[in-house]
């Protein structure tokens, strides 16, 4: 029986040796199943203790890492072993390649491992037999002292006869190990402590649950798992203070990074006027550049009187503020004096082009057509339809029900384009909506009885009502896409509204 210690030349045979010259020169094949043995040959140093690898092509001697080191070499991968210069592309390729195959094997192996199940024997076993492989790779070139080769063959001995039963029961404390039930147990009763410490502490102080979708979240948790146990949170006066100061400093640098950008690219400047709570008018100025959009800064106009000079003075500090060499265009209401600070913006700084907001204009125009006599007799019907509806529980069970759970859109006075929305939404349950005050559910209701019921019923079967319905959705259908495109922050509008805008002009 042959020790984990013998070299081939001690081994005896009874087949003819070969002269020793002859048997250096020789790649070593037999036994093995590497492809880079049959690259190397085996060779001892002077104290003949020590065996190394020597390489057939440039004659290198590796001591130390077994076959898988000897591959770097062949490879040409720097860090371990100088590669070889003299050896062959194709062998060089072959080698990195057998090299990439078997980090993904063992990476695979740790994956499943991880993710193994209670029963997950045979995934242990074959690393075991893997790791038994590549000690018998390592101990023939660099055998054990004397004195414990005799220990040696024992365990060899018993490691080939066969493993015993307790050989297939892997200690608990072996990585990768079958877990118990109660260890498991225990690790989900400690996660769940920690999200119901979590959960409490947003509870108590009130903060709204959709803080967890932040992008912070799930990194503020990892970032206290790598500091480890003793972690203290931040107080109350180290959150208003220093670190507050610190998350400003990189906002602006942040912010600051964009000018690189700028230079490059160029920039349009937004300036969105707008009316608080308090009745307060405030306009923010955005910059958009390919990197993505960023606020500048918001004034309050309140106590000003909004003329074009004012506005003017306005938008002329922001443009010096980003630079006239960086400002390609700037974007406002379409409001006179808007329009007027604009021109004049253009004069002073003739680099630069003004334009309205397009979402603006087409507000505008769908805020014309609803001051229409037509136009708006027939969206306040829909808006007494879908009153009574909203109004009542059992009408409102009865249009779900019809729908198929799908609710209709109510006109609201705010927004221009929400009513001929709403006028979209309820056309396309006309058929629904007929059907319910018609069945036998709403007929035999105590609802069908009242005044307004029957008022609503009336308004329900007009067909000139869903015939100027029809006529008014098909008239600004297509300036609601334009302004659907154009008022989304999902992608830049330019390029894509070009089209939908020509349509509209054909429609019309």
């Amino acid at each position: 029986m042959d020790s984990i210690g013998e070299t081939p030349s001690q081994t005896p045979s009874t087949e003819p040796t070969p002269s020793t010259s002859n048997s250096q020169n020789q790649p070593l094949t037999r036994g093995k199943t590497d492809p880079a043995w049959s690259h190397c040959r085996e060779d001892s140093v002077s104290n003949k203790k020590v065996k190394c690898l020597v390489c057939i092509h440039c004659g290198k001697r590796i001591r130390g890492g077994g076959i898988n080191r000897f591959k770097q070499h062949l490879a040409g991968l720097k860090g371990e072993t100088t590669p070889c210069l003299k050896v062959d592309e194709q062998i060089r390729f072959e080698m990195l390649e057998n090299l990439k195959a078997v980090e993904s094997k063992k990476r695979s192996l740790k994956e499943r491992s991880r993710g193994s199940d209670l029963y997950g024997q045979d995934l242990r076993q074959h690393e075991e037999e893997v790791y038994m492989q590549d000690v018998e790779d390592i101990q023939e070139i660099q055998p054990p002292p004397t004195s414990e080769v005799s220990k040696g063959k024992k365990v060899l001995q018993q490691h080939k006869k066969g493993k015993t039963i307790g050989t297939f029961f892997m200690p608990r404390a072996t990585p990768g190990g079958q877990p118990s039930i109660k260890s498991v147990m225990q690790s989900k009763e400690t996660k769940e402590k920690v999200d119901l410490a979590v959960a409490k502490w947003m509870i108590d102080a009130s903060i709204p649950f959709n803080a967890a979708n932040s992008a912070y979240y799930q990194t503020m948790f990892d970032a206290a798992c790598s500091f480890g146990a003793g972690y203290k949170a931040p107080n109350f006066y180290d959150l208003r203070g220093y670190l507050l100061t610190k998350n400003v400093e990189q906002v602006k640098n942040f912010v600051n990074s964009f000018r690189t950008s700028w230079k490059e690219t160029g920039c349009t400047i937004m300036a969105d006027g707008w009316t608080d709570q308090q009745r307060r008018t405030l306009i923010n100025f955005l910059a958009y550049c390919p990197r993505g959009t960023i606020f500048l800064k918001s004034v309050d106009a309140s106590d000003a009187s909004k003329t074009a000079e004012m506005l003017y003075k306005l938008f002329r500090e922001v443009v010096l503020f980003v630079g006239v060499e960086n400002v390609v265009h700037f974007v406002t209401d379409n409001a006179a004096n808007y329009v007027a600070a604009g021109r004049l913006l253009e004069r002073e700084f003739p680099t630069l082009y003004w334009s309205p907001c397009a979402a603006h204009c087409l507000n505008l125009m769908l805020h014309d057509m609803g001051k229409l006599d037509e136009v708006s007799k027939v969206v306040g019907h829909a808006s007494k339809i879908t009153k009574y509806i909203y109004n009542h529980c059992y009408p409102l069970h009865l249009m779900r029900k019809h729908t198929g759970g799908k609710e209709i859109i109510r006109p609201a006075p705010t927004r221009f384009a929400t009513n001929f929305i709403a006028l979209q939404s309820i056309l396309v349950q006309k058929d629904a909506l007929r059907a319910m005050v018609t069945s036998k559910e709403w007929t035999l209701s105590a609802y069908a009885k009242e005044s307004k019921a029957k008022k609503f019923v009336d308004l329900v079967l007009d067909s000139i009502f869903w015939k100027e319905c029809a006529i008014i959705v098909q008239l600004t259908e297509p300036l609601v896409r334009v302004l659907r495109i154009v008022d989304s922050d999902e992608r830049p509008a330019m390029d894509t509204c070009m089209l939908p805008c020509i349509e509209p002009e054909k429609s019309f």
